[in-house]
């Protein structure tokens, strides 16, 4: 029986896999818990297959029925016993012992969720994130890890709001669902997921003593480019609004500054942030049938007071 299981998303990543993998089954074979190692493939048709199976025979490849991005997660965590999981993309190098710090953080709270590295840039030198804050302002969430006075943090142990790879508790992750298919096919999802486990009392840590380097975005980036990321980033956001926020004064600042928000987008000729608005209408059906399965998850904190613990990072 297995402590942890690594599990790296992969979509036609054959030269990220050979990059990045050797990384991730160092630290797994170094690290004191008993961690095993899975590609998660999400329908690759280059060698993917083929680089795993003659170069990492001692990683083990799933195929998932259809590309779901982060979703795809949500099927194979069903099918595993361990009741921790570490996610990861396919275009990340690890520290040697970077499994360690986060599921000491997991045991040491049993209200722990998530625990997330410090993300250095391809340079393995520039901090990318993971010790972020979210808010609330002119009717939108926000989420950075660039926040008025992050410098002298990110070395020491930290809550945090946002875990977009890391280390996950998996009973909570399947109490809460997983990931919402409503954000497909990305972006706020994973604000998403932080930001219900938050509502629901648990908490998310951010451990510098764990490293990755991420090269960023990789396969997104070619699929979409940088337009049509602003566009569904910005849907993604209303509808995070829309099935979420339950606060009335936030709801009220929410519907106050949307007339506005489009106004600016037309004078500034933002068509991807129209676009993005007019996709997110397409879809507030399905974000209201969410808001109303979610009354029935048991709810320890409002809206407020998760945006105070983030305002106390």
């Amino acid at each position: 029986m297995n402590d942890c299981r690594v599990v790296v998303l992969n979509f036609n990543g054959e030269s990220l896999l050979k990059e990045c993998l050797p990384s991730v089954t160092d630290s797994a074979r170094k690290s004191k818990y008993r961690c095993a190692v899975t590609v998660l493939d999400n329908g690759s048709v280059d060698r993917s297959r083929e680089v795993v199976a003659k170069d990492f025979p001692e990683v083990c490849f799933v195929q998932s029925r259809e590309n779901k991005v982060l979703c795809s997660y949500n099927d194979y965590l069903k099918t595993l016993e361990e009741e921790f999981v570490v996610l990861l993309n396919n275009d990340m190098i690890v520290d040697p012992g970077f499994i360690d710090p986060l599921l000491d953080c997991l045991i040491r709270d049993p209200q722990a969720f998530f625990s997330t590295s410090k993300a250095l840039g391809a340079d393995r030198k520039t901090y990318e994130g993971s010790l972020s804050k979210i808010g609330f302002g002119r009717g939108l969430v926000w989420a950075t890890s660039f926040f008025k006075g992050y410098e002298p943090k990110i070395g020491s142990r930290h809550k945090t709001m946002l875990c977009g790879f890391g280390a996950f508790r998996k009973s909570f992750f399947e109490a809460l669902g997983g990931y919402d298919e409503l954000y497909l096919p990305g972006t706020v999802e994973d604000l998403d997921l932080c930001y219900r486990a938050y509502r629901r009392g648990w908490v998310g840590y951010y451990c510098p003593e764990s490293v990755i380097c991420h090269l960023g975005q990789v396969s997104f980036k070619k699929r979409f480019g940088p337009s049509g990321i602003r566009r569904i980033n910005r849907r993604n956001l209303y509808l995070f609004v829309w099935k979420n926020i339950r606060s009335r004064r936030l709801l009220a600042q929410h519907f106050i500054f949307l007339p506005l928000q489009l106004l600016k987008y037309l004078c500034c000729w933002q068509w991807d942030f129209i676009a993005g608005f007019f996709q997110a209408l397409s879809r507030l059906p399905a974000a209201l049938r969410r808001r109303a399965e979610d009354r029935s998850e048991p709810w320890t904190l409002a809206d407020e007071q998760i945006f105070e613990i983030s305002a106390s990072i």
